[in-house]
């Protein structure tokens, strides 16, 4: 059995490479997607709405975020179904 190193500085910058970032937006953009079809409409707080945020660099490559921010509707349903959870595919 033979070792294999990684270099580690040089897959953190293949992590943030522009390319990854536009993939890692693309599956951000489909959860995003998928939470938004599954979201159920209440009468007190309307239509929910998840939002994807752009992207950034962390510690060990890029991340977005697909989010509630600023939806209270968004907010109400997550809290009641785990939409977010069920979007990623965790239930």
């Amino acid at each position: 059995m033979s070792r294999v190193k990684l270099n580690l500085p040089g897959f953190t910058e293949f992590r943030r490479d522009a390319g990854t970032r536009a993939a890692v937006e693309q599956v951000a953009d489909q959860v995003a997607a998928r939470a938004n079809s599954m979201a159920s409409t209440t009468i007190k707080a309307g239509k929910p709405v998840y939002s994807v945020a752009t992207p950034i660099n962390s510690a060990v490559g890029s991340i977005a975020l697909v989010s509630t921010h600023g939806n209270t509707a968004a907010r109400v349903d997550n809290a009641a179904h785990n939409t977010l959870l069920k979007a990623v595919g965790g239930a």
